[in-house]
């Protein structure tokens, strides 16, 4: 049975901690450097906001909230951990073994298998542009448009290196608009050089 914690019951937690089955996947992704962690510790990120809106499953011990899932953020924060704005979903009659699965199943889907590849900065940077709202980006990193710099400084690259991902991807594209071109004109001449058939 899941359930959600109310405002009156979130009031009467007293700590908060790591269940004990889940801590080897907390462990695990704590020790993993995450492609955006230096634009987190030179808060160029707006963390607060970003934090606002964690969900997070566990269980209640007495007045003790032992979470399994959520954790798996990298802007997670036990020590300041606040309960007013996240959503808890408290599970009832679950084994350590469930919450042990649990646990991992959104270590590998929420960060692992989401993870961003270094390699496509320039596209990051390009569709990011495109598609976040200045109002929105002004909310998310107090800037109405990412910049080159600014995408630098929050991945710890720099901007040589996003230059010549943008580059490389554009010389990419040319070849391969000069590739189907050329196929093109080829088929022509071959259809030209073909003999008229009845």
């Amino acid at each position: 049975m899941i359930s959600f914690l109310s405002p009156k019951n979130k009031n009467r937690i007293s700590e908060i901690k790591i269940h004990s089955a889940a801590t080897s996947a907390f462990e695990f992704i704590k020790k993993q450097q995450p492609l955006f962690s230096s634009g987190i510790r030179k808060n160029l990120f707006n963390i607060k906001s970003l934090r606002g809106d964690a969900i997070f499953r566990g269980i209640i011990i007495e007045t003790e909230l032992h979470i399994f899932s959520g954790f798996e953020s990298t802007i997670f924060n036990l020590d300041s951990l606040e309960l007013k704005d996240a959503t808890i979903l408290i599970h009832k009659n679950i084994t350590n073994d469930e919450v042990e699965i649990l646990a991992w199943k959104a270590v590998l889907s929420n960060s692992l298998l989401n993870s961003i590849s270094s390699e496509n900065l320039d596209l990051i940077h390009t569709n990011i542009n495109e598609k976040i709202p200045k109002s929105i980006s002004k909310r998310l990193y107090f800037k109405p448009h990412l910049s080159v710099t600014l995408l630098a400084q929050m991945a710890g690259k720099t901007k040589n290196t996003i230059a010549k991902q943008k580059a490389r991807h554009n010389a990419s594209q040319a070849e391969n608009h000069i590739s189907i071109f050329e196929q093109l004109i080829n088929e022509d001449s071959n259809n030209e050089l073909s003999p008229f058939k009845i």
